[in-house]
């Protein structure tokens, strides 16, 4: 069969998936059992207790970018021959909307959060870099899901937080995605997911033979 050249199944404005838009575990916490893309975050949770909802998302979404260094080695002559990497990292901006715990303890460290009596104290310090599992869900395309999984982000930034009538009071770090031994040294994995997908497992046994059931 030719190789369909141009597919507009494969297109698609990135829109936070019902289900949940992003969720933060410990870090530590083992990402391969988050990979099932057929499942909304909202399963995952309901099955794994140390998985949290970070809430709405702001309508930006969720920036994914990388940061490069190169090397270049020129000749004799002065030509460039080769332009070896010598770094490369990657960080996400997003910005959460809601002050929930999971929120907050994401943003300015776990300690520094604690709930007594009805309210919620954050302390401001620098002791807010510690590690956590991340993840993002995204509707990507009429039949298409993505998942990205951080299994070793740390938050290195946060931007200002405006507080005013007219605007969401959002919080906006920048998390910073280190490797990770769970991924082979990746920084992050996506995993898109086509809805349309069967396996046949609903097909009979007489089915999967290629036999007409209706006939005895």
């Amino acid at each position: 069969m030719a190789e369909n050249m141009l597919d507009t199944s494969n297109l698609g404005i990135a829109k936070g998936r019902e289900g949940g838009y992003a969720c933060v575990a410990p870090a530590g916490t083992d990402p391969t059992s988050f990979t099932d893309v057929s499942k909304t975050l909202a399963e995952l949770c309901t099955s794994n207790a140390t998985l949290k909802s970070l809430g709405y998302i702001s309508e930006d979404g969720v920036t994914i970018s990388a940061d490069t260094d190169t090397d270049d080695i020129s000749d004799w002559s002065g030509a460039i021959v080769a332009s070896p990497m010598s770094s490369f990292g990657e960080s996400i901006d997003v910005t959460f909307l809601e002050s929930r715990d999971s929120v907050l303890k994401s943003v300015y460290g776990d300690d520094n959060v604690t709930t007594a009596k009805g309210t919620t104290t954050v302390r401001h310090n620098k002791n807010f870099t510690g590690a956590h599992l991340y993840i993002f869900d995204a509707v990507v395309s009429d039949t298409k899901v993505k998942r990205v999984i951080v299994p070793n982000g740390v938050i290195v930034e946060r931007d200002d937080q405006e507080m005013n009538n007219s605007d969401l009071a959002g919080y906006t770090p920048t998390i910073k995605c280190l490797p990770s031994n769970f991924f082979d040294g990746d920084t992050m994995r996506e995993f898109i997911y086509d809805t349309t997908y069967t396996d046949g497992s609903s097909q009979t046994g007489d089915e999967a033979a290629g036999e007409d059931p209706t006939i005895n």
